[in-house]
């Protein structure tokens, strides 16, 4: 079984779709036609790295391919696609179906999320 890689430190309220990691960790996009598949054994054997659950979270390619959806026209990258939207159902789902609990909490951004105070 394959995973995604998703991104929780670059996905900001603002954005309309989850980022994902690229293929041998070379950077993040939006698009699932882009985006790296990573080994679910190669991912267990650093889930420090790709699932500490406070940047990033790894679920099975399966999860993310389900609810992604075409983008917007001409919002990026010549209209690439599919995408998840960076929504409270879609994060739900996510954290639902890590590969391995994450030793930090996960606490995405998205429109209507909580915003996280700093500490005084």
């Amino acid at each position: 079984m394959d995973c995604y890689i998703v991104n929780l430190s670059h996905t900001q309220r603002r954005d309309l779709y989850i980022t994902i990691w690229r293929p041998d960790d070379r950077g993040y996009c939006w698009a699932l036609s882009r985006a790296g598949k990573y080994p679910r054994d190669h991912v267990m054997t650093r889930l420090g790295y790709y699932n500490s659950g406070c940047s990033n979270v790894a679920v099975p390619c399966g999860v993310l391919d389900a609810v992604a959806v075409a983008p917007i026209p001409g919002h990026h990258d010549n209209d690439a696609g599919p995408c998840v939207e960076n929504t409270r159902a879609n994060w739900k789902l996510i954290l639902a179906s890590v590969i391995a609990q994450p030793a930090y909490p996960s606490l995405p951004e998205f429109k209507g999320a909580r915003r996280v105070r700093a500490a005084a």
